[in-house]
């Protein structure tokens, strides 16, 4: 499987904003692993659940993806939800969130592990 983050390298802009404009069209799912990080993470659920349900889409949130065989399998979205929070929703390709979970805006992520990602 290849990992691709935005700080390193991102290709294939084309085939994610055409696997996005297909994910857009498809009613949301969620994993048993969503639903307990809901419980866990967040205070109110409800809040969060009908945030997510209007939530489009859109490329320019994207921080990570995997692909697999040439193939986007999962993708990783940073999306503004607060003053001081982020979400960051992982995506399979069915439209099935696989985790999610809130970050600090001012969390850049400087542990990032560059080895993982695939590089130019």
């Amino acid at each position: 499987m290849n990992r691709y983050h935005k700080k390193l390298y991102f290709p294939d802009k084309e085939k994610l904003i055409s696997f996005i404009n297909i994910l857009n069209n498809i009613e949301w799912q969620y994993t048993a692993h969503c639903l307990n990080n809901l419980n866990i993470r967040f205070g109110d659920k409800q809040k969060i659940l009908l945030f997510i349900k209007d939530l489009k889409l859109d490329y320019n949130n994207i921080f990570e993806y995997y692909m697999e065989n040439n193939k986007i399998i999962k993708i990783c979205y940073r999306i503004n939800y607060s003053i001081v929070s982020d979400l960051i929703i992982v995506i399979g390709e069915f439209k099935q969130i696989i985790t999610i979970y809130l970050n600090d805006k001012e969390d850049n992520h400087y542990t990032l592990k560059e080895n993982l990602y695939c590089k130019a």
